[in-house]
């Protein structure tokens, strides 16, 4: 018998490992090229979290992606997530925030402009104005923590310096919750495999195939549900506390939301992981309002409020949270959740956000309702600015931004009274309530479609434009407001147009045309110094002749001739019209004559000659008068305060300026102040309120002066030679200069 030859045998054996290599990576390749294939073709969608901004001019900033819900949603409509964009190239100093959460974080009932991120965003500015911070809210409504858990790794390419975490309400109904007819498995690897797989082209072609499938098979056996996404999301209407659907769901949170701690823990970004508030006291529980029948969350909550009539409030309390935690419809997340959310904070040593305190603590016997809140979870618009407060305090006590600038300190109430937001923002979200709860589980399961949107008639014109824009998704509600703003501005009342202005710019702080409709609004209102930082702002995103032409006037009106050459310089550059080129450089001519600058007028001299416009070779007599611009916020005040200082009535006058400080911070106001305490012989806290406004009144040859003066009484000799000198610089022939020099000369040789 011959032995086989071991070369062939062994030959046999590498064909062997070949064929199979090949067969096991033919499906592999095959799908590989699928998917180059349907990418070439364009076909299905970029899931990714965030895309180039698609609008032009903004090719250098990043949005999150307004397809994004598609990822998550099959069975029913998602929502866009809000319009914040940041940076694709991070510039150092920048300080990122992400917030991550759904509904409430997104501001539901209300539009951007409530945000609690876009309140906050501006409180961290104005607290860190040597900072650039941005704030990029990604919720979108009706996700849970499936969904928080893989927008993680795509936040991590992006580095953030902080994350923001207000979720765990949708853990049974939102998307993948075990409650919820947008669920894919009971089995948490593989919803998340399934996740995982959805950015590829090929796996969005077999799920499209499938869904399609599936609805021609069903198509006609089961009637169709009407109602709100609330009411046809839900798959198990009645999930029992301590059931296995109700702890499979606590588990699932614990974990999702464990790993995306982690994961921003191992790239040491902070989070700030926040409780969730419920309204206990004011919403009856879900299961007796769907059903119409007592329960053990009803039993308790008539004990609740029969504690509150006996004013046994905590009794009362505790009652309210055992009936919303025995709701069996898991709208509301009960205190298991939140006593997880305190778990993972502690055990990953994220920063602890204890919202239920900064809620209970403002609300009547401290038992969050109403007052509050507009239904079951979301806040009303207190709430918001509560909501934002708990994170900036939380962020503040933390310092991982820095030391915070004191002087830029306001509480939530003055962001609320200076808030972009109006009857509109009210109207709206009042419908969309309305809209919410008329429809289960508000009212029992059987109590027929509520078609709100037919049934209701507007009484007002506002009423009227809110309408249109809550039941028609194609009418935005910025063009109506902008209609409503130009309206008022037709009929003079300026205060009402700059209000809808400055809600819109609160909607949409990135586009630069709101920033210029308020700026306008607010010079016919008095208020340079904000209509100057509008203007700015806006040229941030879009080089405008018109907002550096007025940025050049507001310079000239306060003195600052260089700035106003600059600006006017600009706009000049950024038209080709020659009206407004002529006009340009007719102000670049009178600034330089106010400013001394000889061989840059001649030079524009020339320019003009050459234009043929010598009318604009005329200079007016120069007049200082921006302290005669006063805002119209306190206008009033000001204007009384003034009044009993010609009487004598400091005290009173102080008080009432003082008073007008917690409406609106205004230089004239710190101004009035300052001087008012110099009178009194207050010469410290004179000071500070002057030197509060000395970027304002630098070019006030007065008010130098007064700072002078002031340096030399408290022995600031230094700070008062260095603005002796500014104001030898700005007006020379200024008649106190000689005074104040022989005066800063006698006390420096008698010290």
């Amino acid at each position: 018998m011959n032995n086989p030859d071991p070369s062939k045998r062994e030959k046999n054996r590498s064909r062997e490992l070949l064929f199979k290599i090949i067969s096991m990576s033919l499906p592999v390749l095959i799908l590989l090229l699928l998917e180059g294939v349907l990418r070439l073709l364009s076909y299905g969608d970029n899931l990714d979290l965030f895309i180039t901004n698609p609008k032009d001019g903004y090719e250098q900033y990043l949005i999150v992606n307004p397809n994004v819900g598609k990822k998550y949603f099959q069975e029913f409509e998602y929502d866009s997530p809000a319009n914040d964009i940041f940076l694709k190239k991070k510039p150092e100093g920048t300080f990122r925030i992400f917030v991550m959460g759904s509904s409430t974080v997104k501001g539901f009932p209300f539009g951007y402009n409530l945000m609690f991120s876009r309140i906050l965003h501006k409180r961290l500015e104005d607290t860190y104005p040597d900072k650039h911070i941005e704030v990029v809210n990604t919720a979108i409504t009706a996700i849970n923590s499936f969904t928080l858990l893989d927008y993680a790794g795509e936040i991590i390419k992006y580095d953030p310096d902080a994350i923001l975490l207000y979720a765990g309400h949708n853990e049974f109904y939102g998307a993948f919750g075990v409650g919820s007819n947008e669920r894919m498995s009971r089995n948490r690897e593989l919803t998340r495999f399934h996740l995982f797989l959805m950015d590829l082209r090929f796996y969005q072609l077999i799920r499209n195939i499938t869904n399609s499938t599936i609805r021609k098979i069903g198509s006609g056996k089961s009637e169709q549900v009407h109602g709100t996404l609330m009411k046809r999301i839900v798959a198990n209407k009645n999930i029992p506390y301590d059931s296995d659907d109700y702890m499979v769901a606590m588990k699932r949170y614990k974990q999702n939301m464990g790993d995306l701690i982690k994961k921003f823990n191992d790239k040491k970004v902070p989070v700030f992981f926040s409780e969730v508030i419920s309204n206990v006291k004011d919403i009856k529980p879900l299961s007796y309002l769907s059903t119409g029948s007592g329960d053990e969350a009803w039993n308790a909550y008539v004990r609740a409020e029969d504690a509150c009539e006996n004013a046994d409030y905590g009794l009362a309390r505790q009652f309210y949270y055992e009936a919303k935690d025995m709701d069996g419809v898991r709208f509301r997340a009960s205190e298991d959740l939140n006593q997880i959310i305190l778990e993972l904070a502690r055990k990953y040593e994220t920063y602890y956000v204890p919202m239920l305190d900064y809620f209970q603590a403002r609300s009547p016997h401290n038992i969050i309702g109403n007052s509050l809140v507009t239904e079951h979870v979301h806040p009303n618009i207190d709430g918001s600015f509560l909501m934002a407060d708990a994170f900036y305090s939380e962020i503040l006590k933390s310092g991982i931004l820095g030391e915070a600038d004191e002087n830029q300190y306001y509480p939530p109430e003055y962001y609320k009274i200076n808030w972009g937001y109006t009857a509109l923002d009210s109207l709206i979200a009042h419908h969309r309530i309305a809209n919410l709860t008329n429809n289960w589980p508000f009212v029992p399961v059987d109590a027929g479609y509520a078609d709100y949107r037919s049934a209701y008639h507007p009484g007002s014109k506002p009423d009227s434009i809110a309408f249109t824009a809550f039941k028609d998704p194609e009418q935005f509600l910025d063009d109506l407001r902008l209609e409503l703003a130009k309206e008022y501005e037709a009929k003079g009342n300026h205060y009402a147009a700059y209000q809808e202005y400055e809600a819109m710019l609160r909607t949409n702080p990135y586009l630069a045309v709101n920033y210029r409709d308020a700026a306008s609004s607010l010079i016919n209102l008095g208020d340079l110094p904000l209509a100057l930082k509008y203007y700015k702002k806006s040229l941030e995103y879009e080089q405008s002749f018109f907002a550096s032409y007025r940025m050049g006037e507001i310079y000239l009106i306060k003195g600052d001739y260089i700035d106003a050459i600059k600006s006017f310089e600009e706009a000049f550059k950024t038209t080709s019209q020659y009206d407004e080129q002529i006009k340009a450089l007719g102000k670049v001519y009178v600034s330089s004559m106010y400013g001394n600058q000889e061989d840059h007028a001649l030079a524009t001299a020339q320019q003009l000659q050459k234009y043929n416009a010598t009318q604009y070779l005329k200079v007016p007599p120069k007049r200082y008068t921006y302290d005669q611009y006063i805002p119209y916020k306190t206008r009033d005040h000001i204007n009384a305060a003034r009044q009993m200082i010609s009487e004598g009535k400091l005290p009173e006058a102080l008080s009432t300026l003082e008073g007008s400080l917690k409406i609106y911070d205004s230089h004239m106001a710190h101004r009035y102040l300052g001087e008012t305490c110099m009178k009194m012989g207050n010469h410290r806290k004179a000071l500070y309120h002057l030197n509060r406004v000395y970027g304002e009144f630098s070019f006030d040859p007065e008010f130098l002066a007064s700072l002078v003066l002031l340096n030399i009484s408290l022995n600031e000799f230094q700070q008062a030679a260095y603005i002796l000198n500014e104001l030898k610089r700005i007006d020379p022939d200024f008649k106190s200069i000689a005074t104040l020099t022989q005066l800063l000369s006698q006390v420096q040789r008698a010290n």
